[in-house]
């Protein structure tokens, strides 16, 4: 899964970007928020955050440029809020 994070971009006018382009494109509602700043946690939905816990486990969550651009996104991948409730 390290190598997973370290292959994806992280860039929120891209990834906002390609969002907005897969939504245009499939018809889809856009549900995420316009400059990607969850109005729950504040947190950007396209910049990655790193949470520990013990020494061992480490989660990784936040949407690259990549994942925005092949699939919808409803809800922050940080607080777990949904946007389409």
């Amino acid at each position: 899964m390290e190598n997973e994070t370290k292959t994806r971009t992280y860039d929120i006018l891209k990834a906002a970007l390609a969002q907005k382009k897969y939504c245009d494109n499939h018809g889809f509602p856009h549900f995420a928020p316009q400059d990607g700043c969850c109005r729950n946690c504040g947190k950007n939905i396209y910049v990655q955050h790193e949470k520990s816990y013990g020494k061992d486990v480490t989660i990784t969550t936040g949407i690259s440029v990549e994942e925005a651009g092949k699939s919808l996104v409803t809800g922050c991948p940080h607080c777990n809020i949904s946007y389409c409730d």
